[in-house]
């Protein structure tokens, strides 16, 4: 999902955008560690622990997110300046420390570094008091009426020194198995891209068209109904 318009920190649901150039077969030999955060946020003094060999079970720091997302993103065909990466980090630390979040992940097995994430939260209309998600709904009609109740997710991201792993795949399938029972949606640049059939192939289809993309044109919203 992505935003054109550069929030406030107090827009800490605001979903933003998926990137992932990784469509390979799904990794087995790929540890994915699943986080959730507390329901009412870890807080304004959450000081997150670094990612190093056997830190697992916590949420990454923003900056590490940042830098991710910066790399991930940089790559053709999306080609994102780097003030989205800073503006979807900041997104993600207010969003962790003010709401529950749900994160998968994974670290490198020699330097703990990471390497891939998905994140999102549960998305009820009623709690999206901020102007992207106004828009959102405004842009698609009735359509927004099968977002209520799901899961939106936020980032997806993995490292490009790490594709044709499938690691990506393997993220965002341990994600999706982590909402089993829920619908999910996400916002995604509408070009034809490695990340956009990924989302295909795991059963998101097109809904409509929301706020603006980091490319300027409106985002293509795609939804997965409950499985």
């Amino acid at each position: 999902m992505s935003e054109a318009n550069e929030p406030s920190l107090a827009d800490d649901q605001e979903p933003a955008s998926p990137v992932d150039q990784d469509s390979a077969p799904p990794a087995d030999d790929v540890s994915v560690d699943v986080v959730w955060g507390l329901p009412t946020g870890l807080g304004p003094y959450w000081e997150a622990v670094p990612s190093s060999p056997g830190v697992s079970g916590v949420l990454p720091p923003r900056s590490e997110v940042e830098e991710l997302y910066r790399a991930a993103a940089a790559e053709p065909p999306l080609n994102e300046d780097r003030e989205y990466a800073k503006l979807f980090a900041d997104v993600y630390d207010v969003s962790v420390r003010n709401g529950q979040v749900l994160m998968a992940l994974t670290r490198a097995r020699t330097d703990g570094r990471l390497t891939s994430f998905a994140y999102g939260h549960y998305w009820k209309w009623e709690e999206q008091k901020y102007p992207w998600a106004f828009e959102l709904q405004s842009s698609l009609g009735e359509s927004s009426l099968d977002l209520e109740s799901t899961f939106a997710l936020n980032l997806l991201a993995r490292d490009p020194n790490h594709r044709d792993r499938g690691i990506g795949r393997r993220t965002l399938e341990v994600w999706l198995h982590e909402v089993v029972g829920y619908g999910c949606w996400l916002q995604t640049d509408d070009i034809d891209s490695p990340a956009r059939r990924l989302y295909s192939s795991l059963g998101f289809t097109d809904l409509g068209h929301g706020p603006k993309a980091p490319n300027g044109r409106p985002g293509l919203v795609m939804h997965r109904p409950a499985r």
